[in-house]
């Protein structure tokens, strides 16, 4: 059996990705395709990223997905990665029939962040693997940044949009996916942008079957996942973030919070797009054009430009 891996880069159709795999989980593995969660309550497979992090005696970094997951310390995901070991081995032991494993994680990109921690994945994977492969997608980083900024309003924070541009306007691209090329090579990743004239029959998931070997076919389609908030809701959440708990002990949303989000949204029923202005949206541009090319130089030399 081969594995594809697909590294959810930063608001570049993840969510989709991880909705379609999910919904056809049974259809899929009639194909032969076999997409297996660790843990069913997420669509980010933390099993992934969690068997680099351990592997090196890193722990989880951000105190939201600590929370999340309930895994504190370097043993707690020693031990989480030694039961997804024997999980993975009892379910290839009982999908014998089956060609392709699938895997999606945007924690991947997220807390993968040295050569070695990528390999210790790699090694990993490769044990139980006759094939390895790697599939990513990379967004204009304008596009990233605004999409950011609705994540990280979801999630805790209240700065201003002027804020986070000026501070978060810069997404080198190119050091990621090279730390992968350097860790996998790079004829074991394959680099796609979320451009329809990329694109296979210009659409994200047609692409992502093409690439993964997935017959589309017949597959259920998810709806619109994941999306930004609308400038009406940024202002909510950015008030309630000041001054409630966002995250319960669990690591869901508080009620009270949610309450008091759920109460306040019936008020304010306009939606208006977030949108960046022309200046920023060209300051982002201008600040990522050199690794921009770099990564145009590599993988799309055949392109203008990369987005």
């Amino acid at each position: 059996m081969k594995a594809v891996i697909h590294i959810g880069m930063p608001k570049s159709g993840t969510s989709t990705i991880q909705a379609f795999l999910g919904m056809n989980a049974a259809a899929l593995s009639r194909q032969g395709v076999l997409y297996d969660r660790f843990d069913p309550r997420f669509g980010s497979q933390f099993e992934l990223p969690i068997i680099g992090l351990s592997a090196v005696g890193h722990a989880i970094q951000p105190e939201f997905e600590r929370n999340l997951l309930g895994l504190h310390t370097v043993q707690d995901l020693r031990d989480y990665a030694k039961r997804y070991a024997t999980h993975l081995s009892q379910t290839l032991a009982a999908r014998q029939g089956h060609e392709v494993f699938v895997g999606s994680s945007e924690h991947l990109f997220a807390w993968l962040d040295s050569v070695d921690q990528i390999r210790a994945l790699d090694r990993f994977l490769s044990e139980r693997f006759v094939q390895v492969q790697y599939v990513l997608y990379l967004r204009a980083q304008d596009e990233l940044v605004l999409s950011g900024y609705s994540e990280a309003i979801r999630r805790v924070h209240s700065h201003s949009l002027a804020q986070h541009v000026a501070t978060g306007g810069k997404i080198n691209l190119h050091v990621p996916v090279d730390r992968w090329v350097q860790a996998v090579g790079k004829d074991r990743l394959v680099v796609r942008i979320l451009s329809r004239d990329v694109l296979q029959n210009e659409d994200l998931l047609a692409d992502f079957c093409h690439h993964t070997g997935i017959d589309a076919d017949g597959l259920q389609r998810p709806g619109r996942v994941n999306t930004a908030l609308s400038a009406e809701e940024v202002a909510i959440r950015r008030a309630l973030n000041r001054i409630l708990p966002r995250q319960a002990r669990g690591g869901d949303m508080h009620p009270v919070y949610r309450v008091a989000l759920q109460t306040l949204l019936k008020f304010r029923r306009k939606r208006t797009p977030l949108t960046l202005t022309d200046a920023q949206r060209a300051e982002i541009l201008k600040k990522n054009a050199a690794q921009n090319e770099l990564l145009r130089q590599e993988f799309f030399p055949g392109r203008p430009s990369l987005f």
